[in-house]
């Protein structure tokens, strides 16, 4: 149907709100992609901290590492959870801040657990906040009794805030004398963690991991192949060749499909074209302004400039490259 203008200024406010509508659309095409793009570059930036390794140092000096990632591993494992729940459970039993004499017995059993809920919570923001900073300062150390504290101080005046809330201001408030008990029990308790629970559940975790990776496979064009013997695949028109530590070989797929089946920890996609499997030997080299990744069997992999930064970043992460 062909509209019928009567008039030029009828024509005019026609082209009028047809260019404020095509105006709208693009603006709001434009916020959606960079609302996405804020997105994704905020969940790359997380996922880098969370596989940056951090040291720390206990409170009677003794050393190690890993990243917040491993650490939320180790603290969902069953030995772990129990050694929560007998600390919590001598935590309740002890009464130190002596408030069950002031609230109900539901308030005292549920007020430990979510104790330690608020305390983990400040925990993990804190060592993300020093992965940020050690990403940047890599001589930096981290003692535990330092973040436990910056943790601990704002746990105990909410818990006490709240049982004096419960118990209508009949609870006497003494933060301050019951610091010093619940720092040094904390950081005794973490001590133990440190250099006790975590290092075998890490060694356990750790093996089963490896005996997963070990049986991964991927479907290429309908068939199964071998994750851990895989080193790089490059993407050619219909089809993707697979280079593995003793063999080449040629599918029909596409490279999208296979990356679809891998974890960030399995490998990088520095190109479209390209997917580089995990490995210490790789190398990062620089021509001519551009960034290169050289692999173990001599393979020059070009790196897309858009991909540079998070390319440098994973490896950083689980390469750690040499330039």
């Amino acid at each position: 149907m062909q509209l019928n203008f009567k008039s030029d200024a009828l024509w005019c406010r026609y082209l009028e709100l047809k260019y404020e509508f095509t105006i709208f659309c693009i603006d709001y095409t434009n916020k959606n992609h960079s609302f996405a793009a804020q997105v994704g570059w905020g969940s790359s930036v997380v996922s880098n901290l969370l596989n940056t390794e951090i040291e720390i140092v206990d409170l009677l000096g003794g050393r190690s590492s890993f990243t917040v990632r491993e650490y939320t591993r180790v603290l969902g494992h069953k030995r772990t959870l129990l050694f929560v729940a007998l600390s919590l459970l001598s935590f309740f039993a002890a009464d130190p801040s002596g408030a069950r004499n002031y609230v109900p017995m539901w308030v005292s059993v549920l007020l430990w657990p979510n104790a330690f809920i608020v305390y983990l919570i400040l925990y993990h923001a804190g060592l993300l906040a020093f992965a940020a900073a050690s990403r940047k300062f890599q001589w930096l150390r981290l003692p535990t009794a330092l973040l436990g504290l910056i943790c601990l101080i704002p746990t105990v005046f909410l818990c006490e805030a709240l049982v004096n809330l419960v118990s209508d201001s009949t609870y006497p408030y003494n933060v301050e004398e019951q610091m010093i008990f619940y720092f040094l029990s904390v950081q005794s308790l973490e001590t133990v963690f440190f250099r006790f629970i975590m290092p075998g559940v890490r060694q356990e975790l750790t093996s089963e991991q490896a005996s997963e990776l070990a049986s991964r496979q991927l479907i290429v064009g309908g068939e199964q192949v071998d994750l851990d013997k895989l080193l790089h695949i490059e993407a050619r028109e219909h089809h993707v060749h697979l280079t593995f530590e003793e063999r080449t070989a040629r599918a029909r797929a596409r490279l999208s499909d296979i990356v679809a089946q891998t974890d960030m920890s399995d490998g990088v996609q520095p190109h479209r074209s390209w997917w580089v499997a995990r490995d210490p030997a790789i190398r990062v080299e620089r021509k001519n302004g551009r960034v290169f990744l050289r692999l173990r069997d001599n393979t020059e992999v070009p790196v897309a400039r858009t991909r540079v930064d998070d390319v440098l970043d994973w490896l950083q992460s689980h390469g750690f490259p040499a330039e």
